[in-house]
């Protein structure tokens, strides 16, 4: 499976980040359009609301959040 962009990842109930590699998130992170992702993964959307991501689900680093599934077809 090869994901062209970088990417925060709920896998096997963790928070991975995808730089290159699948490596576990160190640190909560800011997206470019200011939803914020937590390591517990907690996502805190810029107009406040919030979600818990689930297995599988993608973030991209401009805050768009899919399914991994939904990355799969596209490819």
């Amino acid at each position: 499976m090869e994901m062209k962009e970088d990417m925060v990842m709920m896998k096997d109930g963790k928070m991975m980040m995808k730089n290159g590699e699948m490596i576990p998130m160190e640190m909560d992170m800011t997206m470019s359009d200011g939803t914020k992702v937590m390591m517990n993964g907690m996502v805190m959307m810029k107009d406040s609301t919030s979600c818990m991501m689930r297995e599988g689900e993608t973030m991209t680093m401009e805050g768009k959040m899919t399914k991994m599934d939904d990355k799969m077809n596209g490819m």
